[in-house]
C-alpha cells in the first residue's frame, strides 16, 4: 500500500515540483538572509520574525516576499531527525554549512561556544570522516559523492571564519523561547537553491536509512531499510523477521527512498496544518493524494487508499490504513431522522434538528450521530491515543473505543462491516447511560436518543421496524386503555413492556426523592423474568399508592390490572425502557380527558 502511495505521489512531484516544500512548515523564530561576499561586502539581507500566532490562527511572516525563499532554505537544511545530528553535541540543527540553527537559549547560555562551531564545518569539510568508523555508512557516502562531488571547502571556510568574525546575531531578540536560522546566500537565487539543494543531499542519502548496518549491496546498488515509521534496532529484536534470510520488512535503493522520505515530508507539512486524513487517488488520469482536516469533507474517489496521519515529535506516523473502493461522500439512498418516540412539535420547533427531512450527505450522518450520541467528542477521538482521550463519562469513553473503528471505516472509507450491530449495542448503551446520569434534560437526550437509533437501524437493515412499531404499540396501548379491562388484552410481549415502561415512569413523578435519576427505569427493564418483574411493580404500587388518588387512576388502575394478570414470559428491555421514555404519558392523558 505504502509502495503504490509512493508512485502516485512520484507522479504528483513531477506535475509540481514544489508540493514538498509548500508543505513544509517552519518554525516558530527569526530568520536571518546573510549575502554571501568576496571580502567585506558581506551584508544582512533581511531578518524576519515567523511564528504561528494561535489567536489569529495564522503565520506571521507569511506575506513577506522573501517568505517562500526562506521556506525553500529551511526545507534543505533541516535534520532528518535529533539523532541524526552533524554537530555531536545536538547545539546546531541544521545540515549545511550554507546555514545555522540554534535555539536562542543556547544563544543566552553561551552554548554556541567557537568551538562548536569550529567542530561543526569541520565536519562539514569532511563528512567522510563521520561515517569512517562504519564500513556500510562509509560505502554509502562515497556512492553519494560520486555523484554529488567534494564539498566546495573554499566556500565552506569563507563562511566558517564570517561566522567567528562576526556576530551573525547581533540585533536579533532573544528573549522568546524559539529558533534562530541563518542562511547564507548569493546574489543569484537559483544559484543558492542550487547549492542548498546539493549540500541537503549530501547529509540526507546516507542518512536516509532507518541503520545501514541493515544495508546490501545488490549487484553494485546499495539498498536499505527506510526511516520513515520504521524504528529497528538492538532495543527491538521482535521487529525482526526471524525465519527468512534477510530479517528487516523490506529494503529499498536510495532513490526509492528518497521518494518516500519526500513523501512523508510532504504528510508531515499538511499534518502540520491539521490535515490528518490523506486519500490516495490511483485510478489512471486521476493520480493524486489530497489531506483534508477532521471538519473537511472529502471528494469521491473511485479506487485507492485512505491514510489517517498524526504529527509523532519531528515526523509523521501513519496510524491506520486501508484501500477504499467507490467511497462516495454521498448516500446510497437518502437518511431520514424519523420521530418515532413521539417528542411534542412545541419541542420539535425550538430544537435544531431536522424530522422527516431527506439528508443526503454522509458528514450530516456523522454530524448527527456525534452530536446525539457522543457529545460532539467522536470526531476528534476517532484515531486518538486511549491516554489522550479526555472524557470523563467511562460509558461514553468505553463505547468510543469499542466502535470508533466501525465507524470511522464507514465514515472515512464508506464501509459499513458489522456497522448495524455495532450501532444496535452502543446506542442501547449510550441510552441507558443518558438515564442513569441524573440530569433533568436526559430524558428528552434519551428521546432523540431513541429516535436516531431506530431510524439508523431501519436505514442499514429494511427489515429493522422498531420505530414504526414503537408507534404502532403506542396507539394500541391508547385505544386499549380507552375500553374497560374485560374488553382487550396486551398483543404481545412489546406492547406489555412498553405499557410497564409506562407504569414505571407514573411510578417516578410520585417519588418525592431529593435527588431523582432516570436510572429508576432499570429496576424494571433489567428483571431477568416475569414474577421478579411484577414484584417489582407491586412493591412500587404499594409504596407509592397513598399518592394515587381516585380521580388520577384510572387508566393506571386498568394497566396495573393487565399487567399483573399478564401471563406471557417474555420481557422486552428495549420497549420498556421506550415506554419509560415515550411522552406524553398515556396514563396522564386520561387525566386531560376526565
Amino acid at each position: 500500500m505504502l509502495k503504490e502511495a509512493v508512485e502516485v505521489f512520484e507522479k504528483k512531484l513531477k506535475q509540481n515540483s514544489r508540493i514538498v516544500v509548500d508543505s513544509h512548515t517552519l518554525k516558530d523564530g527569526t530568520y536571518r538572509l546573510i549575502k554571501i561576499g568576496d571580502n567585506d561586502d558581506w551584508k544582512i539581507l533581511k531578518t524576519l520574525d515567523i511564528f504561528f500566532d494561535k489567536k489569529a490562527k495564522e503565520v506571521v511572516g507569511h506575506t513577506d516576499e522573501d517568505y517562500l525563499f526562506i521556506q525553500e532554505l529551511d526545507y534543505y537544511s533541516k535534520l532528518l531527525e535529533m539523532n541524526k545530528p552533524i554537530d555531536p553535541k545536538k547545539i546546531i540543527h541544521t545540515n549545511n554549512y550554507l546555514s545555522l540553527a540554534v535555539k536562542k537559549d543556547s544563544i543566552v547560555t553561551n552554548k554556541v561556544t567557537p568551538e562548536v562551531i569550529k567542530n561543526f564545518f569541520k565536519i562539514l569539510k569532511n563528512p567522510i570522516v563521520k561515517y569512517e568508523k562504519k564500513a556500510k555508512s562509509r560505502e554509502l557516502y562515497q556512492n553519494v559523492e560520486e555523484h554529488l562531488g567534494q564539498v566546495d571547502v573554499d566556500l565552506l571556510e569563507k563562511i566558517e571564519n564570517y561566522v567567528l568574525n562576526h556576530d551573525i546575531f547581533n540585533g536579533i531578540d532573544l528573549t522568546k523561547k524559539n529558533y534562530v536560522k541563518v542562511f547564507f546566500v548569493f546574489v543569484d537565487r537559483e544559484k543558492t537553491i542550487n547549492y542548498y539543494k546539493k549540500e541537503g543531499e549530501r547529509y540526507l542519502l546516507p542518512n536516509l536509512y532507518n541503520s545501514n548496518d541493515y544495508n546490501f549491496n545488490d549487484d553494485g546498488m546499495i539498498i536499505g531499510l527506510p526511516n520513515n515509521n520504521m524504528g529497528m534496532n538492538a532495543k527491538k529484536p521482535f521487529l525482526e523477521n526471524k525465519t527468512r534470510k534477510v530479517k528487516v520488512p523490506y529494503l529499498l535503493d536510495q532513490q526509492k527512498a528518497l521518494l518516500q522520505s519526500q513523501l512523508f515530508d510532504y504528510l508531515l507539512g499538511e499534518v502540520s496544518k491539521g490535515k490528518y486524513n490523506f486519500y490516495v487517488n490511483n485510478f489512471e488520469g486521476k493520480e493524486d493524494i489530497i489531506g483534508y482536516t477532521d471538519l473537511e469533507e472529502p471528494d469521491d474517489i473511485i479506487s485507492g487508499y485512505y491514510l489517517r496521519c498524526r504529527k509523532e515529535k519531528n515526523e509523521v506516523e501513519i496510524v491506520h490504513a486501508d484501500n477504499i473502493t467507490c467511497y462516495s461522500k454521498t448516500l446510497k439512498d437518502p437518511f431520514i431522522l424519523r420521530n418515532y418516540i413521539g417528542i411534542s412539535q412545541e419541542i420539535i420547533d425550538k430544537s435544531i434538528l431536522n424530522y422527516d427531512v431527506m439528508i443526503d450527505e454522509l458528514w450530516q450522518v456523522r454530524h448527527l450521530i456525534d452530536s446525539i450520541f457522543f457529545e460532539g467528542k467522536l470526531q476528534f477521538n476517532l484515531y486518538s491515543r486511549v491516554e489522550d482521550i479526555q472524557i470523563n463519562d467511562a460509558v461514553l469513553k468505553r463505547c468510543i473505543l469499542e466502535n470508533r473503528a466501525t465507524l470511522a471505516a464507514w465514515f472515512y472509507e464508506g464501509k459499513t462491516n458489522q456497522l448495524e450491530s455495532s450501532i444496535d449495542k452502543f446506542t442501547m448503551d449510550i441510552i441507558n447511560n443518558s438515564l442513569s446520569s441524573g440530569e433533568t434534560t436526559d430524558l428528552y437526550k434519551a428521546q432523540r436518543q431513541f429516535n436516531l437509533r431506530w431510524s439508523l437501524l431501519e436505514y442499514f437493515n429494511i427489515e429493522r421496524t422498531i420505530g414504526k412499531d414503537m408507534t404502532h404499540i403506542r396507539e394500541t396501548l391508547r385505544k386499549h386503555l380507552n375500553l374497560s379491562i374485560d374488553e382487550w388484552e396486551f398483543e404481545d410481549e412489546k406492547e406489555f413492556s412498553f405499557a410497564v415502561g409506562q407504569v414505571a415512569r407514573y411510578f417516578s413523578t410520585l417519588s418525592k426523592a431529593n435527588k431523582h435519576t432516570h436510572s429508576y427505569v432499570n429496576m424494571f427493564s433489567n428483571a431477568k423474568n416475569i414474577d421478579l418483574l411484577k414484584q417489582r411493580i407491586r412493591m412500587n404500587y404499594e409504596k407509592y399508592n397513598y399518592n394515587i388518588l381516585e380521580f388520577e387512576n384510572s387508566k393506571f388502575d386498568r394497566l396495573y390490572t393487565q399487567i399483573m394478570a399478564y401471563e406471557g414470559t417474555k420481557i422486552n428491555s428495549e420497549y420498556v425502557t421506550a415506554g419509560y421514555t415515550s411522552t406524553p404519558s398515556l396514563i396522564y392523558e386520561k387525566k386531560e380527558e376526565e
